[in-house]
């Protein structure tokens, strides 16, 4: 948002403006032919609707608002003030060029991590698979607790327990929030759901008969089904590699492989049956 300020609405655009974002104050005379410049450049960075950022204008020809730069210290127009919980916490003074007012609005503003964690929160409902990618990129670029976190979440949607779990451990205790713990506590149930009494049956049943591949496709499937895919992969490749045509050992690896999508594991056992193929 962009806003002059006035005596008027000074409290409102400004001190509780600046309780949930960063309030950028822009101190300017029209009369200084510097303002001329900077002014439209500090409205472009900063952009009229930024959700992380707004832009404060203050004309100090105004005689009511010229003891707000007083109070401030200010020495030279134009200027930039960030304003920040009721408070300056960073001042640039003077005429600047481009990359001088980047810098100063650099630290107020989301890096490239901090919009993909965006974009997945909004995605991560409708599309888990989407916003896993999306996580996945995002940690690429800055491995933070919060990416971690939500990365679990999308993990557990896509029913990979295991690689929630191991999020999860990454996770100290001073970020293990409400989040933290309901993610923890649906992984839980997950877990409890994928040791059920049919697949313990099955595996007993392969334990002692280890070369039926019906059986190993058939615990394969369950195994995917209760998140946990890697024993799922490596069943139907023990399968495939004795007999590519068995069953439809083949048609649930592939669509595995696809419900995957680019999780390493998928490309791992992908690598394997290409190497069968060809």
């Amino acid at each position: 948002m962009i806003v002059d300020i006035t005596v008027q609405n000074f409290q409102q655009a400004l001190i509780q403006a600046s309780m949930s974002k960063t309030v950028v104050i822009y101190f300017h005379a029209d009369q200084i032919p510097e303002c001329q410049t900077v002014g439209p450049l500090v409205e472009r960075l900063v952009g009229a609707d930024s959700n992380h950022l707004d832009l404060a204008r203050v004309d100090v020809a105004d005689p009511q608002l010229q003891s707000l730069a007083v109070q401030l210290g200010l020495q030279a127009l134009p200027a930039l003030v960030a304003f920040k919980d009721g408070q300056p916490v960073d001042i640039l003074e003077g005429p600047q060029d481009e990359a001088a007012v980047r810098a100063f609005l650099q630290p107020y503003q989301p890096n490239e991590a901090d919009l993909l964690l965006e974009q997945a929160k909004q995605t991560l409902g409708q599309d888990p698979q989407a916003a896993y990618s999306l996580l996945q990129q995002a940690r690429a670029l800055d491995d933070t607790p919060a990416i971690r976190l939500y990365l679990a979440e999308a993990a557990l949607a896509l029913n990979k327990l295991e690689e929630t779990k191991q999020l999860l451990a990454t996770i100290g205790m001073a970020d293990q929030d409400s989040q933290y713990q309901h993610i923890l506590a649906r992984l839980e149930l997950a877990e409890e759901a994928a040791d059920s009494p049919e697949l313990r049956e099955l595996e007993q049943k392969l334990a002692e008969d280890p070369d039926n591949m019906a059986l190993k496709e058939e615990l394969a499937v369950l195994f995917f089904q209760a998140g946990r895919q890697e024993e799922a992969l490596q069943l139907l490749i023990e399968v495939l590699q004795k007999d590519l045509a068995f069953g439809e050992a083949k048609k649930h690896f592939l669509d595995m492989l696809t419900t995957m999508g680019a999780d390493p594991v998928a490309s791992r056992y992908r690598r394997k049956l290409y190497s069968m193929l060809y």
